[in-house]
């Protein structure tokens, strides 16, 4: 399973996001990127099931660092194609 997050820092959190995002939030994480805009992060990550993602969801939501916007990734835009 493959999700993009896209997520909102909160006010003050920024330098504490490299030592107090729980060690689970980076399980899967494939690339992070800082954004302009409506956002401050896009991360995209992988769970092998959603019993994992729900996981690392929790833990993410729960760290008060952020808050987020996580969508699943349904196909690439080459697969969709192919429908």
């Amino acid at each position: 399973m493959k999700f993009i997050t896209l997520a909102k820092v909160s006010p003050g959190a920024w330098s504490r996001l490299a030592n107090d995002l729980p060690a689970s939030c980076y399980e899967g994480m494939k690339s992070a990127y800082v954004t302009y805009g409506q956002y401050d992060l896009m991360i995209e990550w992988e769970a092998k099931d959603i019993d994992t993602a729900n996981k690392i969801m929790k833990h993410l939501a729960g760290s008060g660092l952020i808050t987020s916007e996580t969508l699943v990734v349904a196909s690439t835009l080459q697969e969709f194609g192919k429908i």
